[in-house]
């Protein structure tokens, strides 16, 4: 079928336009900012206990958020730990109900295809009781392109099997320089370097409590 001049006129004029904004998108690119965010649950075949002992043993609490790879450990430092005011080890250790709360900033590297190479500060809040141990990290100050970060680790006893069951979260907040017409693939990226960080931690995680659980000790807490 023969397309006529006004038919092809029209066609011209959608393609002319078409490549005009993408050319513009190019040499004009825009700041967008997007927040994604994904979860993840999965359990270990091990006793709580056992999980929660590994876990404290080899300071995994810290090494949480590097487990992803897209960052590697600095340093930690612990401003606050609480617990029972006044109360001793021994009490701690033969209370049933103890509780521990460690507050801190943990520093590390970021190595992101969006976010670059920087050292940032995380805010690190720790729980640990005779049936959790949950690790909420916060981002404290922004930076030229991660402007949040949120990260919850929780690990719990399940109330049935006793195993273990681990539950992560993950927020980013990234400034791209994506343009207009970019937003969806920036969108989707980010969110796919979330769900893969989260997959990396599994992985990682599982590994960790795989090649520790048979050397834990008895004591200290239950």
């Amino acid at each position: 079928m023969a397309i006529n001049r006004n038919t092809k006129l029209a066609i011209g004029a959608v393609l002319a336009l078409t490549a005009l904004a993408v050319v513009g998108g190019l040499l004009f690119r825009g700041e967008y900012a997007t927040t994604q965010g994904a979860a993840r649950t999965f359990t270990i075949n091990d006793n709580f206990t056992g999980v929660r002992k590994v876990l404290v043993r080899t300071d995994s609490a810290k090494q949480i958020v590097t487990m992803g790879g897209g960052s590697e450990f600095v340093s930690q430092k612990w401003q606050t730990v609480g617990g029972d005011p006044g109360g001793t080890l021994r009490d701690l250790i033969e209370d049933p109900n103890w509780r521990i709360e460690l507050h801190g900033t943990l520093k590390v590297l970021t190595k992101d295809s969006y976010i670059g190479e920087h050292e940032i500060a995380l805010e690190q809040h720790v729980v640990i009781t005779p049936d959790s141990l949950v690790s909420e990290v916060h981002l404290k100050e922004p930076t030229a392109r991660l402007k949040k970060y949120d990260m919850t680790t929780s690990f719990n006893r399940d109330p049935q099997s006793g195993n273990t069951v681990v539950n992560l979260a993950l927020t980013q907040e990234i400034l791209t320089n994506a343009p207009w017409f970019a937003h969806g693939i920036a969108d989707r990226r980010v969110l796919a370097s979330v769900e893969t960080t989260l997959a990396n931690q599994e992985e990682a995680i599982r590994k960790v409590i795989a090649e520790n659980i048979g050397d834990v000790p008895l004591f200290p807490l239950r």
